[in-house]
């Protein structure tokens, strides 16, 4: 519980902050600020915590500068060169990872809160459901990934206007920070159509008799291609299958959550269309669900994959508050909403690995939280 203790704190700070500007909205640009402040103290000057600082602080710490940076092999960072070129960039003005820290996630605030503020009215509430549905995790383990989805995220309107040019501009700009975002491109082609519902609703039964049943698709289909694949390839997908193949219970809250959530969508889909005169976000939220349950034999791929759409569960999760006729009902929904807020936080941030240091208030150094680092893992 210590562990998950800031993180849940955060969590309940956003949904006060979400109840007051219900309820005052005279007040909301001052709490708007103050959503905005408290997400750059409590990211941008995070200490060690969690797991991909331990590869990205040694390889931040050998980038050269930028007089030789074009001299070297760039392969070896395993980063993308618009990620490499942006830290060497940092590295030159000053030899600091945090200060590096703090400005990736000022540029994400940047991006997230603009993309909020084209679709939500309550800023806070946005943030509350970006931390409980994976944000957390891209704000601390997917560096290069969390900048790649919010540019991404502002290139979303365009797909509404159906202007190609500045859409797949920006996608190519994501992908220069990761590669991941090639992923968004052809979304520009189908993302906005109405979906037929009884072939969603189809494909998704499917996909939670493959996650129910453990039925091994994913090594089906590569099983099919390994052998015309590069070495190296084959090499990468191998350490991505042997990296942890999904165990635990099959039936978790996790999954009754993704239930509800697909139940009310295609109960709701022609209302939640209606809100926005868009299937985009209704549609994107499917494909998550979806993508989670096909890859679920695999939970790190199931994951990485499926966080890529996960900002289509923060739009409609507030979208599925204003489909409800009664009020006894919205209050029911709110009370779940952030009940589950809180206990996946919980579930989410209570390994050591996720103890929440601040550099304001002192932290481990480098050397003292890799050794705790590796107990953790190692248990």
């Amino acid at each position: 519980m210590s562990n998950a203790l800031p993180y849940i704190l955060l969590v309940l700070l956003y949904i006060v902050l979400s109840a007051v500007s219900y309820y005052k909205i005279r007040l909301r640009p001052i709490i708007e600020v103050i959503s905005v402040v408290v997400f750059i103290l409590f990211f941008g000057f995070r200490g060690f915590i969690f797991y991909d600082w331990a590869s990205y602080y040694p390889a931040f710490e050998s980038l050269p500068n930028i007089s030789t940076l074009f001299t070297q092999d760039w392969v070896k960072w395993g980063w993308e060169p618009g990620f490499i070129l942006f830290a060497a960039i940092i590295k030159e003005l000053t030899n600091s990872y945090q200060f590096f820290i703090l400005l990736c996630t000022v540029i994400n605030i940047i991006l997230l809160t603009r993309f909020f503020k084209l679709y939500i009215s309550i800023l806070p509430l946005g943030f509350m459901m970006y931390l409980t549905m994976n944000g957390i995790q891209i704000s601390t383990d997917l560096l290069r990934n969390s900048i790649s989805i919010c540019i991404f995220l502002n290139a979303i309107p365009y797909i509404q206007k159906r202007k190609i040019v500045p859409y797949i501009s920006l996608c190519f700009l994501a992908t220069t920070f990761h590669s991941s975002a090639l992923a968004y491109i052809p979304l520009y082609f189908f993302l906005n159509k109405r979906l037929n519902i009884w072939i969603g609703l189809s494909i998704f039964i499917i996909a939670n008799i493959i996650y129910l049943f453990h039925i091994p698709i994913l090594k089906s289909i590569i099983s099919l291609f390994v052998d015309i694949l590069m070495p190296s390839t084959k090499l990468w997908i191998d350490a991505y299958l042997n990296m942890d193949a999904a165990t635990g219970s099959i039936i978790s809250i996790g999954y009754l959550e993704r239930l509800l959530t697909a139940s009310l969508i295609f109960c709701y889909y022609n209302k939640l269309i209606k809100l926005r005169n868009s299937s985009l976000f209704v549609n994107t939220t499917l494909i998550f669900l979806i993508i989670f349950l096909l890859l679920s034999e695999f939970r790190t791929i199931s994951m990485r994959t499926s966080t890529l759409f996960s900002f289509g569960y923060w739009i409609v999760w507030i979208d599925l508050i204003d489909c409800f006729k009664y009020k006894n009902n919205k209050i029911l929904f709110v009370s779940f909403v952030c009940l589950y807020s809180v206990l996946k936080t919980f579930s989410n941030c209570s390994s050591d690995v996720a103890r929440y240091e601040n550099v304001l208030f002192g932290d481990s150094n480098y050397s003292e939280r890799l050794i705790e680092f590796r107990k953790s893992l190692s248990k």
